[in-house]
């Protein structure tokens, strides 16, 4: 060999040497760990549940190909779209992934999943291996790891094998001998997918490549059996087809497509990795040969649930379903569900998910007790979650635990069903040495790992005294369900214990419970059908029971709505009857009906609770008004009780009985609340009541509740009870605590209800509690009830005492004062000068009693707008007070800043401002700066201040009123809002309108809070923030409140009253920012026409309506009518109030303004100048009314 050749050898040889190290640079090598497989060698459990493994069950064992490891082997890329797949992966294992959701459900227990990962690597580094030796190896890994215990080698397996992995598998089991010889017996099916049990013609072309890989460590002699039809592969096949036995099931799944090898442009290369002559073979009658939509890839590959896959799973369920052992599922529950059962999502939801919190060092790791009171449905839910879960559990038992008797009735069920043993002559004495019973609390404690989980529902624990707790099942395996109406039930099982509180139904549920019985649904029944039901369960209270009977009742009549209708008038009309109607004994689940199914808990709280009575504690609450009983009206009684019995006498000592009394003791002056907490504990415990939380905490119970407990002791006179109660509350509510009022007026009786004595003993004490009732009324603002007492109360008097007797006088005053906020002015002053006269001649001129009468006359002038009148009366009363009572008396305070009122209202600023200062600083050196009487009078100088337009300084002593009350009183009280409202106002004024807004909106929200959106306090507090809408231009805002106060005014207090006409003249004023001058007018017409009627046509509110419809003529330009009205507002103010009133001085510029509109230019300017010059000395010349003055006559002047 020349030199040259040998060059272009060595060329030749080292481009060859670089070409393979490149081309073979890509194939892995098992020695670098990050290029081996993930799964570890041998035997991997496959979504393992972490039990114990049972006896009989099956084990299902994944083996790969040659080459492979289960990492790739049956992996795929997901479909997509695909809402199969867990989690959206890009890759999916569906040995893992799917398979075991999709195994059949009934054999899942007993059923354990791996992957065999063996080392057939031939490419690379690879180990010296052959087909002998793997089978070796597999029937070791089976042996040692998953076939150890007895129970373990009682499993039955199924292999799941892919192409050369089947060959494995063959060759494993044709070793079985000896040790292994179990493995072949317990072998009862094989799935091969695409195996060469012939061979294939691919294994020449492998052995080449792994010849050609010596180099790199390949192993060919792993390769060297497999061509096509080789002898070592048709002896393995005969072997096999020898020592297997008769039941083993066998499927063979081939390719039907060929698989792509190459592909250049339209030239491609395909070709059978493994034929359909090699993959099958047939004779034996449990053979099965199916073949698959793919190519060899494909069979052992599947990115979703597509049809292949599908195929292999319905073949892998039936041979799992005939390998399983055949288990008996015990159920033992001896009712089915309801017929008309609704389901209760939210409920069910929640006791599914209690059941999976695990308490290790409990009795039981799973318990959940459903509490909740009598008929609401929880045997229901936990009969519904047996039944949907009952593949979950074996066995499933229901225990009665009612009584001893329907315990062990349970117990011979169970016995009897698990099959047990049974002796003759059992114990019948104790529950508790009960053979039956114990034999099955120990069947079920004894359970282990390798045992089904079970459940056990404990239905009915309502009675813990007869020693339930000792019969609830115990076990590491173990669910438990206990029903009972007792919320203390979770204690019943030893360690921790997971509640549901099973309440009332949804608006949702109860109809859809009553659409069942109607065989109706939502889409099907009609809109009206649908309201009959939803209006039937609302009066029965969402209580599943009753809504059940009431379904039955319904169903029973057609057509639907008709009897729904039916239903409804019956109701009203024989709600008793109703309730009480047993006519389907024995077509429902449940024998109980809404009359009978407290009884057990009524005798039992009545019988467990001798001395405390808690029985006669729920009959009392029964028959309160309102719908929460609050803690602090007991509170209220108890203090108040004393008052009550010294006016009533002995119907009062004796018409409480001691049972009740012990819930209303004093300790030290304080309610002592111990035995009524405890009575009330009694009640919770078993959902008769339930708690209610907030400021006034208390209880509350279902109106059917209600309805059973006031059956009871109906002998009894619960109503002079209660009466008696609620007096004793509203004599301490008024001196205590007066924001406790709005509560306190829900429960108030009414007194006309005729109750036989009862009724002779309301009468008797009619004035008494009149008065006391009242009161709380004219509190509130409810003027009408007020007035009804209080006419009764005086009319009363008049006939028993005389009508110049002291106390008939009062109640003159009381109902004068109520005629007063209701803006009946005449009849309040008729009733108030016969007070003030009698007082006069039977007490004197200068007794305190006819001193406050003529102080309230005076106020009843002031609100008509008769100021002299009014002044006339304070002067008198300021000066007499200040004679006998002293300069400095409280009382002689009050007539002077009453007083001060009259003079701010004529715009007699300085002399009001005058009182007023003396009366502050009097009280402040009296009474203190903080006291409630200091901060009133600072008010009143700061509303002084106001309307001089003296902003700094009326708002400097708001701020401070409006911060000390908070401190005080606290933020949401009633003088503290009244104080912030204030502060808004002189906002406003500035035209600071957010500031205004943000304290308007506060004041309104708690007062909506505090006393009711109805309240005149909130409905005030709403026409103030609509009254800043409509200054910030926001009409539409102002118009909706504006629009609710006027019709809730309209509704609470009379159309005609003054407060509904003022509102009445709000929403005009907005109609007319709007340029909605029609129905502006409309509504400024009737509010001047009435108060022309009911005040006169001189009164300022009268004069102020005259002037606003003017302003709408004024601005329609329709300037003859507004200046007649505006002329005739002028003069009127000039002779009431006088010419230098700042309501006169208004009028005054009106009318100027109106006579530039018709171009009286000198005429206009002549009025102004006069407003000007008198605005000036009386107002001063910084007041935003002087300034306004001097701005229109600098602008008509230029």
């Amino acid at each position: 060999m020349d030199h040259a050749t040998s060059i272009y050898l060595l060329i030749f040889l080292l481009s060859t040497a670089f070409l393979y190290d490149r081309i073979t640079k890509t194939i892995p090598t098992r020695l670098d760990s990050n290029q081996a497989p993930k799964s570890e060698y041998g035997l991997v459990p496959v979504g393992t549940n972490g039990s114990l493994p049972r006896a009989d069950g099956v084990d299902i064992i994944f083996v790969h190909g040659l080459g492979s490891n289960p990492d790739t082997t049956w992996q795929a890329a997901a479909d997509r779209p695909e809402n199969q797949v867990p989690n959206s992966k890009r890759f999916v294992n569906w040995v893992s992934d799917f398979l075991p959701d999709d195994l059949f459900q009934a054999t899942r227990r007993d059923v354990r999943i791996f992957h065999y990962n063996y080392d057939s690597y031939w490419k690379r580094d690879a180990v010296d291996t052959r087909l002998t030796k793997l089978g070796d190896e597999l029937l070791e890994h089976i042996n040692e790891k998953i076939r150890v215990s007895e129970a373990e080698r009682s499993r039955n397996l199924i292999f799941v094998a892919y192409s050369f992995g089947g060959l494995v598998v063959k060759q494993a089991l044709v070793q079985a001998r000896g040790d292994f010889r179990n493995i072949a017996e317990h072998t009862k099916a094989i799935l091969f997918l695409g195996t060469p049990h012939r061979g294939t013609s691919f294994s020449t072309w492998g052995w080449l490549a792994a010849q050609a890989l010596r180099p790199l460590g390949s192993n060919p002699f792993i390769l060297a059996n497999l061509e096509y039809d080789s002898t070592s592969l048709l002896d393995l096949q005969t072997e096999f087809e020898k020592i297997i036995p008769g039941d083993l099931d066998v499927v063979n799944f081939y390719e039907s497509r060929p698989t792509q090898i190459f592909r250049l442009w339209l030239f491609q290369w395909r070709e059978f990795c493994v034929r359909e002559q090699s993959a099958r073979y047939g004779g034996e009658p449990r053979v099965h040969n199916v073949g698959l939509s793919v190519d060899h890839y494909g069979l052992n590959k599947f990115g979703s649930r597509n049809e292949s896959y599908q195929r292999i799973l319905r073949k892998l369920t039936g041979v799992t379903k005939s390998s399983a052992p055949s288990i008996k599922r015990h159920y033992v529950v001896p009712f089915d569900k309801a017929q008309t059962y609704t389901g209760r999502p939210e409920l069910s939801k929640d006791l599914e998910q209690k059941l999976q919190i695990r308490h290790e060092k409990a009795s039981v790791p799973y318990a959940v007790a459903l509490h909740g009171l009598g008929g609401a449905g929880k045997s229901q839910l936990a009969l519904d979650y047996a039944e949907t879960h009952r593949g979950q559990y074996n066995p499933v038992l229901w225990i009665d635990v009612t009584d001893e008797e329907a315990v062990r009735s349970s117990f011979k069920r169970c016995v009897a069903e698990l099959g047990l043993p049974e002796e003759r002559g059992e114990n019948q004495g104790s529950i508790f040495t009960d053979a039956g019973v114990q034999r099955v609390l120990r069947w079920l404690r004894d359970r282990t790992e390798a045992d089904d989980e079970w459940l056990v529902i404990v239905d009915n624990a309502d009675d813990f005294s007869w020693g339930v707790q000792k019969v609830i099942p115990r076990g590491d395996r173990g669910s438990v369900i206990i029903t009972s109406r007792d919320n203390l039930s979770t204690k019943l099982v030893l360690g921790a214990c997971e509640s549901v509180c099973v309440g009332f139904m949804s608006p949702v549920e109860g109809r859809a419970l009553l659409l069942q019985h109607l065989q109706l649904d939502e889409r099907s029944a009609s809109e009206s059908i649908k309201h009959g039901c939803d209006e039937v369960a609302n009066k029965l209270g969402y209580l599943a029971l009753a809504i059940d009977l009431a379904g039955a009742y319904i169903g029973n009549d057609s057509p639907s709505e008709q009897a729904l209708l039916k239903y409804l008038a019956d109701y009203d009309r024989h709600r008793d009857e109703l309730l009480q109607m047993d006519d389907f004994r024995g077509l429902r689940p449940t024998e109980k009906t809404v009359w009978t199914v407290w009884d057990t808990t009524l005798e039992k709280v009545a019988n467990e609770n001798k001395s405390l009575r808690p029985d006669m504690l729920l009959t009392f609450l029964a028959h309160f008004k309102g719908g929460i009983v609050q803690d602090e009206m007991f509170r209220l009684a108890s203090l108040g009780m004393e008052e009550v019995k010294a006016e009533l006498g002995e119907e009062a000592s004796e018409g409480m009985p001691a049972e009740l009394q012990k819930f209303l003791p004093l300790a030290r002056g304080e309610w002592d609340s111990f035995h009524y907490q405890r009575g009330c504990g009694v009640l919770l415990r078993y959902n008769l009541l339930q708690r209610v939380d907030g400021e006034w905490a208390g209880v509350t119970m279902h109106g059917l509740v209600q309805w059973r407990a006031r059956q009871n002791h109906q002998s009894q006179p619960w109503l002079w009870w209660y009466v008696v109660f609620v007096l004793a509350a509203c004599c301490r509510s008024i001196e205590e605590q007066p924001e406790f009022r709005r509560n306190l007026v829900g429960h108030l009786p009414d007194i006309s209800e005729d109750d036989g004595k009862v009724r002779e003993d309301l009468l008797r004490h009619q004035c008494f509690i009149g008065a006391k009732l009242g009161r709380i009324y004219y509190g509130e603002g409810r003027w009408g009830e007020a007035e009804k007492l209080f006419v009764q109360v005086m009319e009363t008097r008049k006939t028993k005492l005389g009508a110049d007797h002291p106390s008939t006088l009062t109640s003159m005053a009381n109902l004068a004062s109520t005629y007063r906020n209701q803006g009946w002015w005449e009849e309040a002053e008729k009733l108030e000068v016969q007070v003030m006269e009698t007082r006069k001649t039977k007490l004197g001129a200068d007794h305190p009693d006819t001193l406050t009468s003529m102080a309230n006359l005076a106020s009843t002038f002031w609100n008509q707008g008769r100021w002299e009148e009014a002044e006339k009366l304070e002067v008198q009363v300021m000066e007499t007070r200040k004679t006998k009572l002293g300069a400095d008396h409280p009382s002689t305070l009050t007539s002077m800043a009453n007083l001060a009122s009259t003079y701010r209202n004529q715009g007699r600023w300085e002399e009001a401002e005058k009182l007023e200062v003396q009366v502050m600083e009097t009280r402040k050196t009296k009474l203190r700066a903080n006291h409630p009487s200091t901060l009133t009078s600072m008010a009143n100088l700061a509303s002084t201040y106001r309307n001089q337009g003296r902003w700094e300084e009326a708002e400097k002593l708001e701020v401070q009123v409006m911060e000390t009350r908070k401190t005080k009183l606290g933020a949401d009280h009633p003088d503290t809002l009244t104080s912030m409202a204030n502060l808004a106002l002189t906002f406003w004024n500035q035209g600071r309108w957010e500031e205004a807004e943000k304290l308007e909106v506060q004041v309104m929200e708690t007062c909506k809070t505090k006393l009711g959106a109805d309240h005149p306090d909130t409905l005030t507090s709403m026409a103030n923030l609509a009254s800043t809408y409509r200054n910030q231009g926001r009409w539409e805002e102002a118009e909706k409140l504006e629009v609710q106060v006027m019709e809730t005014r309209k509704t609470k207090l009379r159309a005609n009253h003054p407060s509904t006409l003022t509102s009445m003249a709000n929403l005009a004023s907005t109609y007319r920012n709007q340029g909605r001058w029609e129905e502006a007018e409309k509504l400024e017409m009737q509010v001047m026409e009435t108060r022309k009627t009911k005040l006169g046509a001189d009164h300022p509110d009268t004069l102020t309506s005259m002037a606003n419809l003017a302003s709408t003529f004024w601005n329609q330009g329709r300037w003859e009518e507004a200046e007649k009205l505006e002329v005739q507002v002028m003069e009127t103010c000039k002779t009431k109030l006088g010419a230098d009133h700042p309501s006169t001085l208004t009028s005054m510029a009106n009318l100027a303004f109106t006579w530039k509109g018709q171009s009286r230019h000198a005429d206009a300017l002549a009025l102004m100048e006069e407003c000007s010059q008198v605005r000036q000395r009386v107002l001063g010349a910084e007041h935003p009314h002087t300034l306004s003055s001097l701005a229109a006559i600098a602008k008509w002047i230029s």
